[in-house]
């Protein structure tokens, strides 16, 4: 990891009210790389395409790592590949390794991918579905990723989202690893600060709690194990409600 901050970071799941967990989440230290994928497209299909997408990204990072000698991050920053510009690529391999897999029962798989790789005193910021990155930052939440999804592309572009046909449709996705035939994730980067912290999640999380509630929460948690407050997340997810696979990886910075 090429990172300028002490980091601490934990994840949780739970299967929530549905028969298989289909999301997955990373948690790679060394490579600065943390990341959470919801699968879709059948039983089996969604539990294989969020496996494949976090593989197939860690396997790129790390060979990047040991190509450079040094953190996957450190050795883009070699060849003029910033930490989003890694990431993208990272994505795309992903892609091709769950397009690889599309036949039969997993015909129709894909997933979502939200992802960060710390580079410096910044981070890499990647997302292709509904899966949301958040920053906690001075006591505000705020997202860091858009939501590729018709209900957010219509309310994007100013469209009326009060149709039966959006509220039927508002969680179909426009865009995720393996549904196309070929991808482009959005990636930015963003400055980190001490006391930052970011908050990779499924839809299983964020829905039920909403932002103001997840805010009370890492707020109220800013002191305790940072596992706790993962695991205090999902299980407030579940209390609330959710009946999704819940899943999240909560990444805090210190100076």
């Amino acid at each position: 990891m090429n990172s300028s901050f002490e980091i601490e970071s934990a994840a949780a799941t739970h299967i929530g009210r549905r028969s298989n967990n289909e999301d997955s989440w990373c948690v790679e230290s060394e490579l600065g790389f943390f990341a959470v994928a919801d699968g879709l497209g059948g039983h089996e299909g969604g539990e294989v395409a969020s496996r494949l997408v976090l593989e197939a990204m860690t396997d790129f990072l790390a060979s990047r790592k040991e190509a450079g000698q040094g953190s996957a991050s450190s050795s883009a920053g070699e060849k003029g590949e910033a930490a989003e510009a890694l990431l993208a690529v990272a994505v795309r391999q992903a892609h091709e390794a769950v397009r690889a897999r599309q036949e039969g029962r997993l015909s129709v798989m894909a997933s979502t991918v939200t992802a960060v790789l710390l580079e410096g005193e910044s981070v890499g910021v990647c997302n292709l579905g509904d899966s949301r990155t958040y920053l906690l930052r001075d006591g505000r939440l705020r997202a860091l990723t858009r939501d590729h999804t018709v209900l957010a592309e219509m309310e994007e572009a100013g469209m009326d989202t009060s149709s039966p046909f959006v509220s039927m449709h508002r969680n179909s996705l426009t865009g995720a690893v393996g549904m196309e035939e070929s991808v482009e994730a959005e990636c930015q980067r963003v400055p980190l600060q001490p006391g930052d912290a970011l908050l990779l999640c499924s839809d299983g999380l964020y829905e039920p709690l909403k932002t103001a509630r997840m805010a009370e929460l890492l707020k109220e948690g800013e002191s305790a194990p940072v596992r706790e407050v993962v695991e205090r997340l999902v299980a407030e997810a579940l209390r609330r409600g959710g009946t999704d696979n819940v899943t999240g990886v909560l990444v805090r910075v210190r100076g």
